[in-house]
C-alpha cells in the first residue's frame, strides 16, 4: 500500500470534496510505512514539524493552512539529508534515501501549490 496525497475543497454545506486528481499526475507520498517511520518519525518533530507528525493519525491540512504546510514542506527540504540519515533502513543508502524522501516530497509540494490555487486543503490518507 502506498500513501496518497490529494486535493480537497469545502462545500458550502461544510462537507469535504475530494478532488480527482489529473491523469498523469503522481499522487504518491510514500509507502504507508513512512506513516510513521518517515512523516511522523521523531526525527521530523525535532524539526519542528507539526502537519507531517498528523499523518500518523491521517493527515489533513485545512484550506487556510495551506501557505504554512508549503513553509514546513521547504524546512523538510532544507533537512532531507539529515532525515534521510535518521529513518533509512539498513537495505538502502542514505543518497538513495535522501532522493526517495525528495521526490515524495516533491509531489506532496506540488500538490499543495494546487491546492493553494484552487482555494483547496491537502489531504495525505
Amino acid at each position: 500500500m502506498s500513501l496518497t496525497v490529494e486535493i480537497f475543497l469545502v462545500r458550502a454545506d461544510g462537507e469535504v470534496e475530494v478532488q480527482a486528481t489529473p491523469e498523469g499526475v503522481p499522487d504518491s507520498a510514500g509507502p504507508e510505512s513512512w506513516r510513521t517511520l518517515v512523516w511522523g518519525s521523531r526525527a521530523i518533530r525535532s524539526l519542528g514539524a507539526r502537519f507531517f507528525p498528523d499523518l500518523v493519525r491521517g493527515g489533513l491540512v485545512a484550506p487556510d493552512e495551506t501557505p504554512a504546510f508549503l513553509a514546513e514542506c521547504a524546512l523538510v527540504r532544507g533537512h532531507l539529508e539529515r532525515l534521510a540519515e535518521l529513518t533509512r533502513r539498513p537495505d538502502r543508502t542514505v543518497g538513495q534515501h535522501t532522493g526517495h524522501i525528495g521526490s515524495r516530497l516533491a509531489i506532496i509540494e506540488e500538490t499543495a501549490l494546487r491546492a493553494r490555487e484552487m482555494g483547496g486543503g491537502v489531504l495525505i490518507w
